[in-house]
């Protein structure tokens, strides 16, 4: 149960401590969701040349994790909090800006990087590398601010960790 159920309105709250149950945040896959993510942004900010064939497939796959890893951890909060249901990928950024999950100076660059996820599953025969490196160049910052966003988020609303689960 969320220790701040102001933030829910009297309806979600009346609905929260009725279902307790029903409702679930699976902290542990959040977390190895963004940590793998993380891992994939060290790993493309570090890289400094994605010129031969093998780099540019690395730059595809660890692009399209991000995103994927983005798309989980959003639906899982929109799920777990019972925000609003998605209408696409770019409404679960919506969302999460909307619920103060991730602020506005963000938004606008995770909603351009999500926007990549149709080039590179459904164009993937001529991905523009160029492109893609520009556009996650220039979201570096709101891609490293997502992680501790939703952390924090998720300590705000149900409190620190704790080593016992229910």
């Amino acid at each position: 149960m969320p220790k701040n159920l102001k933030a829910y309105g009297t309806l979600k709250a009346d609905i929260l401590m009725e279902c307790e149950d029903m409702y679930f945040v699976d902290r542990e896959t959040i977390e190895k969701t963004l940590t793998f993510m993380e891992g994939q942004l060290n790993f493309l900010y570090e890289h400094t040349s994605w010129e031969s064939k093998i780099e540019q497939l690395a730059l595809e796959r660890s692009l399209h994790t991000i995103i994927e890893s983005i798309i989980d951890v959003g639906n899982s909060m929109i799920d777990g909090f019972i925000m609003r249901d998605p209408g696409s990928y770019e409404d679960i950024i919506d969302i999460l800006e909307d619920e103060k999950v991730i602020g506005k100076d963000v938004h606008a660059d995770l909603v351009q990087v999500v926007k990549l996820r149709k080039h590179l599953v459904q164009e993937f025969t001529e991905v523009n590398h160029q492109m893609c490196i520009d556009i996650f160049t220039s979201s570096e910052s709101a891609l490293k601010a997502f992680a501790p966003a939703v952390r924090t988020y998720l300590e705000d609303e149900l409190g620190p960790v704790s080593a016992f689960r229910r």
